[in-house]
């Protein structure tokens, strides 16, 4: 991995917060696909179990996996990421006065 003394501090906590937001994207994927592929092929739909009027495999495997991604989004929103000024060059700021 390049020295990030060559970066931008932006850029550096933004490829930190993209890593965190993919990190979490591959979670929920793998249990929403792995448990739902285990669990929803062996269905008996004669003793089917509902919750919260989902059967049992939907509600774990899809429901609440939803739920704890937009959770975990709006915390990382609210507490995480950082609001910064755009940086302007003196070249940028000449320009637009013109």
């Amino acid at each position: 991995m390049p020295d990030t003394g060559t970066y931008l501090p932006s850029f550096v906590r933004a490829r930190k917060e993209a890593l965190w937001i993919l990190l979490s994207f591959a979670v929920c994927l793998v249990w929403t696909i792995g448990y739902s592929a285990l669990t929803g092929y062996e269905i008996d739909t004669e003793n089917l179990k509902l919750i919260l009027g989902f059967p049992s495999w939907v509600f774990w495997g899809v429901a609440i996996p939803w739920i704890v991604a937009t959770l975990f989004s709006i915390w990382f929103a609210m507490r995480v990421l950082e609001s910064e000024e755009a940086e302007v060059s003196d070249e940028d700021a000449g320009g637009a006065t013109q």
